[in-house]
């Protein structure tokens, strides 16, 4: 029996340790992911993606910045296209729907709005629900930012929060966008709700609140799935001409 006890102490203490290291890492992740976006953002790339919103556009949570949605749809634009993407990721931790309003749509470089090649990403809302920010105000905000979104924007409804009240007011703000942006056809949705059902503990970030690199292949093949489909809508509609 001292035996079998000195190995689960042992265990237990391995287990504490790992999750020291990890609790560690988040409180680095925030300034090492904003310099190294920061950084690419100056990198040359023959298409602009500009990615707008909060800390899963940075990519907080997985351990490399790039497994991040943005870095996810770069890849694969960068895979399939054959092209060099530059990725401006304005995105900023903690941003609501006002914040990407006020703050980082000033900024969006112009060539995104006269450059058919740019690509615009949106994702917001997760910060909305845990403030408690009233729908209405969500709503207004998240409307004025898909007027001012150029056509084929792909436009995120709101993950699933996993847990708790956040959980259900997340659900109400992810309707909400999803009427949003059917009120504005140029736009392209992303299904990032249906994409992060039932996360499972492996993919969740050091934090736990999250995801790890693992977990933001959800959330980059939602944002793929989305710029594909449209891409097919669009190539439909010009063979019907």
């Amino acid at each position: 029996m001292p035996r079998v006890r000195s190995l689960v102490l042992a265990g237990f203490l391995g287990l504490a340790a790992v999750q020291a290291r990890r609790l560690w890492l988040a409180t680095t992740m925030e300034p090492d992911h904003a310099a190294y976006w920061r950084r690419r953002g100056r990198s040359p790339g023959d298409v602009l993606l500009v990615a707008l919103g909060d800390s899963l556009a940075q990519g907080l949570g997985a351990v490399h910045p790039e497994r991040s949605w943005a870095g996810r749809l770069a890849d694969q634009i960068e895979a399939r296209d054959g092209v060099r993407v530059r990725v401006v990721n304005l995105g900023v931790v903690g941003a609501t729907a006002a914040d990407v309003l006020a703050d980082q749509l000033p900024v969006v470089p112009p060539e995104a709005f006269t450059d058919p090649t740019a690509i615009v990403a949106l994702a917001v809302g997760t910060n909305d629900a845990a403030q408690d920010v009233p729908v209405q105000e969500y709503r207004r905000d998240l409307d004025a930012l898909c007027a001012a979104l150029p056509a084929g924007a792909l436009v995120a409804d709101v993950p699933d929060l996993q847990r708790g009240v956040v959980r259900e007011r997340g659900m109400r703000l992810s309707a909400v966008a999803r009427e949003v942006v059917a009120a504005h056809p140029g736009l392209r949705p992303v299904a990032l709700e249906a994409a992060t059902h039932r996360i499972r503990v492996w993919e969740a970030g050091p934090d736990l609140a999250h995801p790890n690199g693992r977990g933001y292949r959800r959330y980059g093949r939602a944002f793929v799935e989305a710029r594909e489909q449209g891409a097919a809508m669009s190539a439909k509609c010009r063979r019907r001409r």
